[in-house]
């Protein structure tokens, strides 16, 4: 990697970690929550497996990079919710999955609902071509992550095989 990437790679790193929670945050304003916890830790992995269908916890803390005993912690508590579940493994009976539950989805559901209405109301004042920067990069912030998560798929993959 050249200097001039990694200069790039280091003002991306701190533009993120600078910029999107106080994006998000004023994008999101005005979202009613289903429950006041609604940007916790929890909700993430309530929408991975309303994303993905059932999933084992190791996955999902590996995805989100917690260890085995947060994810446990996460999964009680949505399960405390009624929001999740834990299933056995078809393939695996070693194998314990957590499956969204319809309480699960409904609540994804009214968050989602709310949190676009939000976002539509206060971006709204944006003028035409700024609109349009945005659009264009939510596209290709999703075709990076694809590319990302395709790269992940495959390293696990050579893994497996060695």
């Amino acid at each position: 990697m050249s200097r001039a990437d990694q200069k790039r790679l280091e003002d991306i790193a701190d533009g993120f970690m600078d910029s999107i929670p106080v994006f998000f945050k004023r994008v999101i304003r005005g979202a009613t929550q289903p429950s006041a916890r609604s940007f916790d830790p929890s909700r993430m992995v309530l929408k991975m497996v309303q994303m993905h269908g059932p999933l084992p916890m190791s996955m999902i803390g590996g995805h989100m990079g917690v260890s085995k005993p947060y994810m446990t912690a996460l999964v009680d508590e949505l399960i405390d919710e009624g929001l999740v579940e834990r299933v056995p493994d078809p393939g695996d009976r070693r194998v314990v999955n957590v499956r969204i539950t319809e309480d699960g989805k409904a609540e994804i559901k009214d968050f989602t609902k709310s949190a676009r209405e939000a976002v539509i109301k206060n971006l709204s004042s944006l003028d035409a071509e700024d609109i349009s920067a945005l659009h264009e990069m939510v596209q290709n912030i999703r075709n990076i992550i694809s590319k990302l998560e395709q790269e992940e798929a495959r390293k696990r993959g050579a893994k497996k095989d060695v």
